[in-house]
Formats: structure tokens, C-alpha cells, sequence
């Protein structure tokens, strides 16, 4: 393989997608130096690169900016992974201060952020470009257009955080008083019917690949089953162009009883099934890369059925053995 080597900075390096980020760059192996930061002292993929450092909180702009960019230029990085919403938004509204020291950051155009991390916002966007959609309601003026259950999210959610089930009259006028920023949401379909559909493209080739998942942990997928339909490329080829994708976005729907793929919400980043699609061929964290240096890239399935389980393991630190002895 010919490659120029390249010096990598992965952020949140402990949470899912900057595990997943850092696991297939370490297969991918295009790196000569690979650093991670994260907010937490002990991310679980810390052993997994050349240099950690402890990481600001993304909220603190100018601190956060200033910490990234000081790594960027000590160890001359030409890739910046973001990995969670709130640090890709914080670095989208500075991406001047990388673009001057040529470091390249794996994020998409400002229209898909602002658009999809704003839960509304992506409603919209499904309405004025003719996508079927669930029906959506700011909490404020909801009416009682659908029946219970339905869904409550806040405007601005990371996976599960801020999505709640609304199951009565009494969990509605809770819900009223306690936020007030957040939309109502039907139920489409089940949870049985749900699909994940990774989606990349450079402006020329837009490639997907979908999984039917089952959540755990929290809203992970606990596991996928590789999915091959027509209506979901053609889905997946319809946004890429609207949106003008220069990256990799997931986009979620729900398969309903007439067999339509309906989309309800789209997250304008890598996710945390990065290293399924990784295992699967569609190798969109490398494409991606491969991109900015100019590159072709060509997507070549490694199987045509598959299932992906999501395990739980252990990690340790700091670990100094007793002085103790069995027996004594």
C-alpha cells in the first residue's frame, strides 16, 4: 500500500464513536503518529495511541480551541477527528484557525451541522425536500395531534440524552413544564423496523451501507444485521446530493407497515457503528482521509449477510501489585 504517512488527532477518545475511530485507524495503519485526548483521565482507548492528553470541556471555547490547536501545531497533525457532537460544533464555528495551519478536520459542511444537530431543524429539512417523514410539532404549539405514546426530544440531543417517551396526559404536562425547547414527535413503526444507514460521499460517488439494529447499552447498537434494499440507496443517494456530502453522515429510520423507509433523524458525523461498517468494507473514516489527500476510493462489499454484536469489556490502569503473597 502507498501512502504518505500522517499524524492524527483523535478526539473523546473514551466514548463510543472515538473508540470505534481510533480502532479503525489502527487497522487501517496510514498513520506515523496517533495522539487522543478525551475529558476523563482514563478512556478506554488510551492504551491505543502514541501520546493522551486530558482535554478542556468543549463548552469552554476559547480553553478547549486553544488546547486542541496547541496539540495540532507541537506535533504538526494534519487530521483532526472530532468525535462527539458538542466538540465538532465548538471546532465548525472555528475552522479558520485549523484551515491557516493546513490541518485538515473530519467534519462536514456548516449547512448539514447546523441543520441535523438541531432536531427541528432536520424536520424541516425532510419537509422542504419532499422526504417522508414523522409527524413533528414544537412541544409548545402540540395539540394533541397524535395520540400516546409518542416521542419528546430535546432540540439539541447526543444519542439518547434528551429523548423521552410521553406516555399520558400526566408525563405530557411534566415534560411542558420542565423543558421548554424541545419537539413531539410519532411513534413510526417499531423498534423491530429500525435502520442505520451509513452514507459517504466525495460529490461523485455516494456509497451506504445499512444495518438493521437492536439498542443496549444505553443507545447503542447492541447489534446489526447487514441489510441490502434498493429503497435505502436510493434514499441515502437522494440526501447525499441535497445536502452536497463531502464526508460521512448516519442517517436513522424506521421501516413502516406499507415497507417505506422513513427517516426521523440524521447525525452529521461519523457514529458509533463506524467500526461495523469498517469490518463490513464501507471504510468511510478512510475514505474520508483519503479524500482530502486527493485520493479514489471505491467501495467493495466484504459480505452479503452478516449479523455484528457489540461486546462489553474491561480496561486497567495504574495497576501496582499487592505485596501480598497467596498463603500468607
Amino acid at each position: 500500500m502507498n501512502y504518505n504517512p500522517i499524524k492524527i488527532l483523535v478526539t473523546g477518545i473514551g466514548g463510543d464513536i472515538g473508540m470505534s475511530a481510533i480502532r479503525c485507524l489502527k487497522e487501517i495503519n496510514y498513520h506515523s503518529l496517533l495522539i487522543g485526548c478525551d475529558i476523563n483521565e482514563y478512556p478506554a482507548a488510551k492504551y491505543h495511541v502514541d501520546y493522551f492528553f486530558v482535554a478542556p470541556k468543549a463548552y469552554e471555547k476559547d480553553k478547549y480551541l486553544n488546547f486542541v490547536l496547541d496539540i495540532c501545531l507541537k506535533y504538526k497533525i494534519n487530521f483532526l477527528i472530532p468525535s462527539s457532537e458538542q466538540e465538532i460544533k465548538v471546532i465548525n464555528e472555528a475552522k479558520g484557525l485549523f484551515n491557516n495551519h493546513n490541518i485538515n478536520i473530519l467534519i462536514n459542511n456548516s449547512n448539514i451541522i447546523n441543520t441535523f444537530m438541531d432536531k427541528y431543524k432536520t424536520i424541516e429539512f425532510f419537509r422542504k425536500n419532499n422526504f417522508i417523514y414523522p409527524k413533528t410539532y414544537m412541544l409548545t404549539k402540540y395539540n394533541g395531534e397524535f395520540g400516546f405514546p409518542f416521542i419528546l426530544k430535546l432540540k439539541e440531543t447526543s444519542g439518547s440524552k434528551g429523548i423521552f417517551i410521553v406516555s399520558d396526559e400526566i408525563d405530557l404536562q411534566y415534560f411542558k413544564k420542565k423543558y421548554k425547547d424541545a419537539i413531539v414527535q410519532e411513534v413510526i413503526g417499531d423498534p423491530d423496523n429500525e435502520y442505520t444507514i451509513g452514507v459517504f460521499s466525495n460529490g461523485v460517488k455516494t456509497y451506504s451501507i445499512a444495518f438493521k439494529r437492536y439498542l443496549g447499552f444505553g443507545s447503542l447498537s447492541r447489534y446489526v444485521k447487514l441489510v441490502n434494499d434498493e429503497k435505502i440507496e436510493q434514499l441515502s443517494d437522494e440526501i447525499a446530493e441535497v445536502t452536497n456530502l463531502r464526508g460521512s453522515i448516519n442517517v436513522q429510520v424506521r421501516k413502516d407497515k406499507q415497507g417505506n423507509y422513513i427517516p426521523f433523524e440524521i447525525n452529521p458525523r461519523l457514529s458509533s457503528t463506524v467500526y461495523f461498517r469498517h469490518y463490513f468494507g464501507f471504510e468511510d473514516l478512510k475514505w474520508w482521509i483519503d479524500m482530502y489527500q486527493g485520493k479514489d476510493f471505491t467501495f467493495i462489499p466484504k459480505y452479503k449477510e452478516g449479523i455484528g454484536v457489540r461486546s462489553l469489556g474491561e480496561v486497567f490502569f495504574d495497576l501496582k501489585k499487592s505485596d501480598k503473597t497467596k498463603g500468607e
